[in-house]
């Protein structure tokens, strides 16, 4: 299956990097590597991750990461779409829109 990255999903990642980078950069890059490996993980196992509750469609799901972050795809066809990543406490605008 082929990985694509929204372009909110990578702004998101960027976002939350630098956010965690203000107090220790080591754990920033970790968390970058932990995503990636996460998503890169989707290719293999696609329906790992749990149907987005709100949302209860079988091809929308999230990935917790690290306890406190969302990883939220689509799965279509052969391509698996990383939406966007989010805080857990987090709410979202609606729920057709991660």
């Amino acid at each position: 299956m082929k990985l694509v990255w929204s372009p909110l999903s990578l702004k998101k990642l960027d976002y939350y990097a630098d956010y965690i980078a203000r107090d220790i950069i080591d754990a920033a890059l970790a968390f970058i590597d932990e995503i990636e490996d996460k998503a890169l993980s989707l290719k293999d196992h696609p329906l790992k991750g749990r149907i987005i509750p709100a949302l209860n469609d079988e091809m929308k799901r999230e990935l917790i990461i690290k306890g406190n972050y969302l990883l939220l795809y689509e799965i279509n066809d052969n391509t698996i779409e990383i939406l966007t990543i989010r805080h857990v406490k987090q709410k979202p605008k609606n729920s057709g829109n991660q």
